[in-house]
C-alpha cells in the first residue's frame, strides 16, 4: 500500500520546536534525518488527508513537498536509525528489542520500534525519568499522566513503585502502553482519562511529561502538597512556569535542564 509522505526540511535549532508542535497536534507518523555536519534536520511525516497535511504544515510553519512511498519503507528506514539510549547510569532505554540486546547493567526498557514517539531519545523524556530514579522509594504509588507509549511507567514498576496507573486521553497512545507493559511484563494499569478526570484515587508521586500548557491546567487538579514531576518545559517558557508555581504555592524541589528543555520535581 503506497501512503502520502511530505517531506521539509529546517535548521536544527527549529527541531524541539518542530517536536514540541508534533506533541501537541498528537501527531506521530514521522520521523527525522539530520547529517553528522549539517545544520539542517530533514522531516518526514505520513498521512493520507491533504486537509489535515495543510492543517499541520500551517502550524509548522513550513512548506512540503509531497511524494508516494510504500508502507513498510519509512517504518523500515526510521528503525534503522535507532539505538540504545542510555538515558542515565544504569537506566537505559531499547528500542528495537528484535535487534539489540538488552545491556547487562542496570533497569532497560524495550520499545517497539514502530512507535515514532517515546523511545526516549528526547531530553524531556530523559529528564523526567532521571528525576523519576531520585524521587520514587518502593512504597509509593505513582500515576503516569498523559503517558504515551508508557516508558515511564515501566520505569516506575522497575524502579519499585508499589502500584502504577497510567492514563492517557489519546485511544493510540493507550494501546501503545498496552504494548509496552506486555513487551516488558510489567504490572502495571492503564485507563483513559482526560489528565485526572477519570482518576479518583490518590496517588503519591504524578509523573507527566508533555508540554507547559497542559502541565498548568494538570497542576490545577492536583489535591494538596501532591508530589510530582514534570517535564516537557523548553526553557524560554521556564520562568513562566516558575512563577505559576509561586503564585499557587507550589514548591519546586529540583530543576533539572538539558538541550534547551527543563523539568521539575515539585510539591
Amino acid at each position: 500500500m503506497k501512503r502520502k509522505k511530505y517531506t521539509f526540511e529546517v535548521s536544527k535549532e527549529r527541531s524541539d520546536e518542530i517536536l514540541e508542535k508534533f506533541a501537541m497536534l498528537g501527531f506521530s507518523n514521522f520521523y527525522s534525518e539530520r547529517e553528522p555536519h549539517s545544520t539542517n534536520e530533514v522531516f518526514h511525516i505520513f498521512l493520507e488527508n491533504d486537509d489535515r497535511a495543510r492543517e499541520i504544515l500551517n502550524v509548522l510553519n513550513v512548506k512540503a513537498k509531497k511524494a508516494y512511498i510504500e508502507d513498510q519503507d519509512w517504518i523500515s528506514k526510521w528503525s534503522e536509525s535507532l539505538k540504545i539510549i542510555k538515558i542515565d547510569e544504569g537506566l537505559y532505554v531499547n528500542p528495537n528489542p528484535t535487534k539489540f540486546t538488552d545491556p547487562t547493567d542496570g533497569i532497560t526498557v524495550k520499545i517497539i520500534p514502530e512507535m515514532a514517539f517515546g523511545t526516549g531519545e528526547h531530553p524531556t523524556t530523559k529528564l523526567a525519568i532521571r528525576l523519576l530514579r531520585k524521587t520514587i522509594i518502593p512504597s509509593m504509588s505513582v500515576c503516569d499522566v498523559g503517558c504515551g507509549t508508557g516508558i515511564l511507567s515501566v520505569f516506575a514498576v522497575k524502579l519499585g513503585a508499589k502500584r502504577v496507573l497510567a492514563v492517557d486521553i489519546d485511544d493510540n497512545a493507550i494501546e501503545s502502553a498496552k504494548n509496552t507493559r506486555k513487551l516488558n511484563n510489567a504490572n502495571f494499569e492503564i485507563r483513559k482519562s482526560d489528565l485526572l478526570t477519570q482518576v479518583h484515587e490518590k496517588f503519591d508521586l504524578i509523573v507527566s511529561n508533555i508540554v507547559l500548557d497542559v502541565i498548568i491546567k494538570l497542576t490545577v487538579q492536583f489535591g494538596k502538597n501532591q508530589k510530582a514531576v514534570v517535564s516537557g518545559i523548553d526553557s524560554e517558557r521556564a520562568l513562566q512556569f516558575e512563577n505559576f508555581c509561586h503564585q499557587k504555592g507550589i514548591k519546586i524541589v529540583e530543576k533539572m535542564c538539558e538541550d534547551g528543555w527543563c523539568a521539575y520535581r515539585i510539591v
